[in-house]
């Protein structure tokens, strides 16, 4: 009789425990619609390197830092894979649709591709103030020639883009906005 007894308020407690946990909100960069149309490609072929960055802000939590300087994570809003892999796929889309080398590579292939295009993420967080809530985005990047590793163009991205909100759905909206930006002068960039 006891071992039933246990075993329904095993039960009911698992029951209880399930019903109560928090659904988390997943999140994704979006890419960035073709905005460029250009004649013919610039580039034979680009190889777009994996994106280093501080690799404590590299995973899946999305961050947000506080005018007092703490820093934190929201517990139950995240990236939908990891922040370096949603970069790199941001990146890669802005460039194949937009057509500025005849073959765009990721890090992963093993195809020689006479540029790199190699990508820093310094800040990628949610920044709160009194004055109003951020997307705090800077991104660096280099075009390398591989015959020779000469770097040909380096220049770093910087955004601060006001959020409609101050949770972590309103960050993403602007994040967004930001990588949509990026994008647009990436591709102005590596077209002078």
């Amino acid at each position: 009789m006891k071992t039933i007894q246990i075993f329904v308020a095993l039960a009911i407690l698992l029951l209880l425990s399930a019903c109560s946990s928090k659904s988390i909100n997943m999140y994704t960069l979006t890419p960035s619609p073709s905005q460029m149309h250009a004649a013919g490609a610039r580039y034979s072929s680009i190889r777009v390197e994996y994106p280093k960055g501080i690799e404590d802000t590299m995973g899946t939590r999305i961050y947000y830092t506080r005018s007092d300087l703490t820093q934190s994570y929201y517990l139950y809003n995240q990236w939908s894979d990891s922040l370096n892999r949603l970069i790199l796929s941001n990146l890669i889309e802005a460039l194949q649709s937009n057509r500025i080398a005849k073959h765009v590579l990721d890090y992963a292939s093993e195809a020689n591709a006479d540029y790199d295009l190699e990508t820093t993420i310094y800040r990628f967080e949610h920044k709160i103030t009194p004055q109003g809530s951020y997307a705090d985005i800077s991104i660096g990047l280099r075009l390398l020639r591989n015959r020779d590793k000469k770097i040909l163009k380096s220049r770093r991205f910087n955004y601060l883009i006001p959020c409609k909100s101050t949770d972590a759905k309103g960050f993403v909206e602007a994040a967004n906005e930001a990588m949509h930006r990026l994008s647009t002068q990436m591709l102005t960039w590596l077209r002078r």
